[in-house]
């Protein structure tokens, strides 16, 4: 018995390893693989691995598996780094711009590098050492990236209505008085004789009305309605009722993921991020999810029970992270949004 426990144990630490694993990543999730580690945008993570060889002269073995786990820990950390340096913000920045411009960011992101957690270590038959690390984009590095700027203005946690400021009591102008008529002039009255009233003046006549004729009013053009298209028809499969959050198919559009993406319509203007989602809401939750598959997404539990699933039409920005829908979608997904929240708290999932 006593022989069979050491198998016993390395079995579950190994078995643990892959556990931890498996959680970084599978099949179905939305993997950008880049040459030193890969961002999984599903489960919004950057995960890097790192490879340590043992020293040429240790003193012990233990010494040498020690010396080769940090090796291969700081190689970890130093690949993660450069990962993260490659993350598109948006459709025009990334990461590394926010880092070279900033100190302060650098310093950041760096410090949170450092609290990277291991979520495999494997031990090599030549006795080197594979670790891989993982560090989550949501909360404190989000916190980070995203301007201060970025978002509508809140209080607590629903968004402000701009209201305009009362006008002061001396910025209000009196109405002036209405303009009273003159009072018809009464010739004074000669010494000893009755004042005379003044002669009522006589209407002018009038003029001979028009004769009557019978016009019949000019028909104007019908509205022409436009063109069926991908810019104009609308894609959208919804079943109905209260939307909990929206799937946007991007297949085929070329598109590439970002920390801020945007929704906008044909015409550029912006249906979904900084206009309705606060900074809060944005660092916290992540601004959008990624998938790989529409049905995946759609049963996610970002987007909970009742999405409604979009076709894009095409990609948008120097770095086609923004997803265009046609102009019906883009009408149809505000009203929706305006019966619910599910934009204003990031419930939005993007299919490439």
């Amino acid at each position: 018995m006593n022989k069979r426990l050491p198998m016993i144990l390395f079995v579950a630490v190994m078995l643990l390893s892959e556990a931890a694993f498996t959680q970084t990543g599978n099949l179905n999730d939305a993997i950008e693989t880049t040459g030193s580690g890969k961002i999984n945008w599903t489960t919004s993570e950057i995960i890097a691995t790192g490879i340590g060889v043992p020293p040429s002269m240790p003193m012990n073995p233990a010494q040498a598996r020690a010396m080769t786990e940090r090796a291969a820990y700081v190689v970890a950390l130093r690949n993660l780094l450069e990962t993260i340096k490659g993350v598109r913000v948006d459709s025009e920045t990334l990461v590394e711009n926010f880092m070279v411009k900033s100190d302060i960011i650098r310093t950041r992101v760096e410090g949170i590098v450092q609290g990277a957690r291991v979520v495999k270590k494997q031990y090599m038959s030549d006795g080197s050492v594979e670790i891989q690390v993982a560090m989550p984009m949501k909360g404190a590095f989000l916190d980070t990236i995203v301007p201060e700027t970025f978002g509508r203005p809140f209080v607590g946690q629903m968004p402000m209505r701009i209201t305009p400021a009362p006008q002061k009591p001396s910025d209000v102008k009196p109405t002036p008085a209405p303009a009273q008529p003159p009072k018809p002039l009464i010739p004074p009255a000669a010494p000893g004789k009755p004042a005379e009233p003044p002669k009522p003046s006589m209407p002018a006549p009038a003029e001979p009305a028009p004769p009557l004729t019978t016009t019949v009013p000019e028909k104007k053009p019908e509205p022409q309605l436009p063109a069926s298209g991908p810019d104009t028809g609308s894609s959208m499969s919804f079943k109905g009722g209260v939307a909990t959050g929206v799937v946007l198919d991007g297949r085929g559009l070329g598109l590439r993921p970002a920390l801020l993406p945007r929704i906008v319509d044909p015409q550029g203007q912006e249906i979904y991020v900084g206009q309705i989602v606060t900074r809060t809401n944005a660092v916290d939750q992540g601004v959008a999810g990624y998938a790989k598959d529409v049905n995946a997404a759609a049963n996610n539990f970002r987007v909970t029970d009742n999405p409604a699933v979009i076709k894009g039409i095409r990609s948008s920005g120097t770095a086609r992270t923004d997803v265009v829908v046609s102009q019906a979608d883009a009408q149809m997904l505000r009203q929706l949004s305006s019966r619910g929240d599910f934009l204003q708290y990031c419930r939005v999932i993007i299919v490439y």
